[in-house]
């Protein structure tokens, strides 16, 4: 590919912040390295991408055209990077979640909707049980996930608590 990812995710998140100057502060470069991007880019293509006359820039109707294209190579891009990391065995095939019936259903939806856009390439399975279940399955090395209510004292598990958040812990 004779355009840099760089340039093409410079271009997107100038777009989506509206500035070069936030999507230089949120992909953690400078202002002047957007810019260049964005120019080399221009360049590469042969059109001009935004029109540059006022304050915030805006997208040229080429720009536009554009646009729609980049988003779906930097998508295919990450789909790509996904299955490698899948076909390279970092990642288990199949995992297996389980979590506390006392967890609100939105929290878990959220985490799973995360999970399976993060680990497309990954089958996963949810079960959903009492916290001693959770304990037990986990214990048993049923599951490899399990996400229960906080308590001032737990069992032996072969493992540890993971992150604490909200009065809740992740074990693995």
């Amino acid at each position: 590919m004779r355009y840099s990812p760089e340039a093409l995710t410079a271009f997107v998140e100038a777009v989506d912040s509206g500035s070069f100057s936030a999507a230089a502060r949120r992909l953690r470069k400078s202002q002047s390295t957007i810019s260049t991007a964005i120019a080399n880019l221009e360049a590469d293509l042969g059109v001009i991408l935004f029109d540059r006359a006022t304050r915030q820039p805006t997208l040229t109707p080429q720009g536009e055209q554009v646009l729609s294209y980049v988003k779906a190579i930097l998508a295919a891009s990450e789909r790509l990077d996904e299955l490698a990391v899948s076909l390279s065995g970092e990642t288990e095939p199949r995992l297996t979640f389980v979590l506390s019936d006392t967890l609100h259903p939105d929290v878990l939806e959220d985490l799973l909707v995360q999970f399976d856009r993060r680990f497309p390439h990954t089958e996963f399975e949810c079960l959903i049980g009492e916290d001693e279940d959770v304990i037990d399955l986990l214990q048993k090395s049923r599951a490899q996930v399990g996400l229960i209510e906080a308590r001032e004292r737990y069992p032996t598990i072969s493992a540890a608590p993971a992150c604490r958040c909200r009065r809740r812990w992740a074990f693995m």
